[in-house]
């Protein structure tokens, strides 16, 4: 097709308001609803961020929406604490608003598609993304990345009808979401605007709403964190627990290349298979670069969210199978699989034409089938995952919040405490972080636990939770007899390094000073 048959076909899809691509667009954002309902009760969380943002939602609901966590921008949390304040309760506040960014995902796709490409575009994307593992499960947990990616399809749909100012206020919410939206969002909304005059308002347009977003951000850092450098934090973070020593060296580079080749040809076949990831590259190379063109934004969009992902595994090289970079994915895939299923349908075109109808459809089936077949296996791997590590923190903090009386002191951190600290309660909740101070051995800690009426607590081997250095004895799963109290183990699992004990009184005296080795195994 010409580049002028390409513009007249662009035109008319353009004018289309209620055509077959923005109904396949709603058909399948509503299976994806759907879809993401059903495997709420079924998944148990990426990983305990799943669950700490319910403390931090609560948090923000608590402060009057005034303190945010530096690292974690305000967006979701304010979303979700707006929600919390209404239903009141964390869970179902983060996983709506995390429900609607994800639906919103896939119509937003589907429309951006549509509007680009045609309907039958649309309707494969609206498919595809509707049961992509990391789009569907994501978004149906506590996770701010629908949230996020929802606000980049958003600016984008925005930017592909050349509302430029619309487009900015979407990025600066995405931004206000996760701070990296100035980096992937701003090259696109630059070269849109400059494609065409008058190009300096244009561009004051394209960058004004997001760079107000961003230093107002800054600001608020200043006023309450002490520094204008908003990023600064966050990325040594990432760098100091990646998997490189230090970021220098040619040798540093080589690996971080090895690790974002492993992602490239690794994990992203495994989400979506090979003929979308084939597609993918071939969508790429179709794009008119040359000239000013909403599908050229897309593109570069695209190119800059996937430079972003591999950019932070190149300096943070986290072993490619990390689960970071699956979260991280998130806004990565909506853009490239509508580029992909564009460059799918070229080569269906090409194929039937140099071949055979048939033939084409056979291998384009192929090809969709085996990219579903990959994504349902990952799903479910990924829950397999979730009811493995997660779902017994789950299950033990259901058991502590029926068993336990009002007034009851519960030591209870990381997902148990999360998970009920969701709502309203009557419990006195502690972490081991409140007890970073406390001396005298395991007398001492009996003593406390006795004053504070302490019925459960979760020790946790990990060291950040200062478990293992408040009550290093607890690391043995066996009954405790401390200063009169009796703590029992009721459930451990060694692998993710936990221990449920019952605090009760121990009428065995003789037992009374009994303790173990301090040394946890």
């Amino acid at each position: 097709m010409s580049g002028k048959d390409q513009g007249a076909s662009f035109a008319a899809r353009a004018g289309s308001r209620w055509g077959l691509g923005v109904r396949f667009s709603a058909f399948w954002a509503v299976i994806a609803g759907l879809w993401r309902l059903w495997l709420i009760p079924r998944y148990y969380g990426w990983e305990e961020s799943d669950y700490g943002n319910l403390a931090m939602a609560r948090g923000v609901l608590e402060s009057g929406f005034t303190r945010f966590d530096m690292n974690h921008l305000p967006m979701y949390y304010a979303l979700s604490a707006a929600v919390m304040a209404v239903v009141g309760d964390a869970v179902i506040a983060t996983r709506i608003v995390a429900w609607v960014g994800g639906v919103a995902v896939v119509l937003l796709a589907g429309l951006i598609a549509d509007r680009l490409f045609g309907a039958r575009v649309a309707a494969v994307v609206g498919l595809v993304l509707a049961f992509q593992p990391e789009l569907a499960l994501y978004s149906s947990s506590a996770l701010r990345e629908p949230c996020y990616a929802g606000f980049v399809m958003a600016s984008l749909a925005a930017l592909t009808r050349d509302r430029l100012a619309l487009a900015s206020a979407f990025a600066g919410l995405a931004f206000l979401t996760r701070m990296d939206a100035l980096l992937t969002l701003s090259p696109a909304l630059a070269l849109h605007a400059l494609g065409r005059g008058p190009r300096l308002p244009r561009l004051g347009m394209a960058l004004g709403p997001l760079a107000a977003a961003a230093a107002v951000w800054s600001t608020y850092c200043h006023e309450v964190h002490g520094t204008w450098a908003f990023w600064e934090h966050s990325v040594s973070v990432n760098i100091e627990t990646g998997g490189a020593a230090s970021p220098v060296g040619a040798a540093w580079v080589i690996e971080g290349l090895r690790v974002d080749l492993a992602l490239l040809t690794g994990l992203i076949p495994s989400r979506v298979g090979w003929g979308l990831w084939a597609g993918g590259l071939l969508g790429l190379g179709l794009l008119p670069w040359t000239r000013h063109d909403p599908r050229r934004s897309l593109g570069v969009a695209a190119l800059g969210l996937m430079g972003f992902w591999l950019g932070i595994a190149l300096t943070a090289q986290h072993e490619p199978g990390h689960n970071l970079y699956w979260k991280w994915l998130y806004p990565v895939l909506p853009p490239m699989l509508i580029l992909a299923c564009h460059g799918g349908f070229a080569l269906y075109d090409r194929l039937g034409a140099a071949l055979s109808p048939t033939v084409a459809r056979v291998l384009g089936a192929l090809a969709l089938a085996q990219g579903l077949w990959v994504m349902g296996e990952e799903t479910q791997r990924q829950i397999r995952l979730s009811e493995e590590l997660y779902k017994p923190q789950w299950e033990i903090a259901v058991f502590i919040e029926g068993e336990s009386r009002p007034g009851d002191g519960l030591l209870v951190d990381n997902i148990p405490g999360c998970w009920i600290n969701r709502r309203d309660h009557s419990f006195r909740m502690f972490t081991w972080m409140d007890l970073d101070t406390l001396g005298g051995g395991p007398e001492g800690f009996a003593a406390w636990a006795r004053r504070e009426r302490v019925r459960y607590i979760t020790w946790f081997r990990e060291d950040w939770t200062l478990a293992p250095a408040v009550a290093p004895w607890l690391g043995y799963p066996v009954v405790h007899r401390v200063g009169g109290l009796r703590f029992t183990p009721l459930r451990d699992e060694p692998g993710y390094g936990w221990i449920l004990y019952a605090v009760t009184e121990d009428t065995d005296d003789a037992a009374d000073a009994e303790h173990p080795n301090p040394d946890a195994p």
